[in-house]
């Protein structure tokens, strides 16, 4: 096991964007605007809230949108979401929502404020590694709200990341092996996951794995 890989979104990024000229660069502005598209996932995060999934229309990018019953209280534009129905990639607290992507066909977590939106920045996982593939089974996100853990998998490895969701700092990561990991949860301050038939518990705290490997 290792710890505190790096920091993440402990503060507020700064783009500087050069203003674009009138004319052809106003119109390309215009009528390149990205569009969201349909609906992918749906997760009620308690009050009557909802955090939203769309595709992009006519791009591989999605959407996350923050929704109040009927109403949008913001939308971000994030790379290309690395969750499914069912297994989704999001995380969230009070502070921050955490969306699981891939981007150059390596693994990163997008840090959106859950105040109004804006981005928080970006974190690399299993930096150690090579190319991740596409999750079609098992979690890619769990978490408990304070921490998110990510499932990363690429061909011949496995990765558990424990990522602090209020200040972006990734916490520890274990080693999983090449075994495929098919389920996964968190309970009582143990997060659990079934790979290869066994069930595997680690410590949200600090990744200690307890106990044995077993079949219960």
């Amino acid at each position: 096991m290792q710890r505190r890989v790096r920091l993440g979104w402990l503060g507020p990024s700064i783009v500087v964007i050069g203003a674009i000229a009138a004319g052809l660069g106003t119109w390309y502005m215009v009528t390149a605007k990205p569009k969201a598209g349909a609906v992918i996932d749906t997760i009620a995060i308690g009050d009557g809230a909802s955090l939203v999934v769309r595709a992009e229309a006519g791009g591989d990018r999605n959407f996350i949108e923050l929704r109040r019953g009927a109403d949008t209280v913001w939308q971000a534009l994030v790379p290309t979401y690395a969750g499914r129905p069912g297994a989704p990639g999001l995380a969230w607290n009070h502070i921050a929502v955490s969306v699981r992507v891939i981007r150059d066909r390596r693994a990163k977590v997008f840090a959106i404020a859950m105040r109004d939106g804006s981005k928080l920045g970006t974190l690399g996982l299993a930096p150690n590694h090579g190319e991740v593939t596409v999750a079609t089974t098992g979690p890619v996100t769990l978490t408990d709200h304070q921490r998110s853990y990510e499932v990363v998998s690429g061909p011949g490895w496995s990765q558990l990341v424990a990522i602090d969701l209020s200040t972006g700092e990734a916490k520890w990561r274990q080693e999983l092996g090449a075994a495929q990991i098919d389920a996964g949860g968190v309970a009582d301050g143990m997060v659990w996951l079934r790979q290869r038939g066994l069930k595997r518990a680690f410590r949200g705290v600090d990744g200690v794995e307890s106990g044995s490997p077993s079949s219960s």
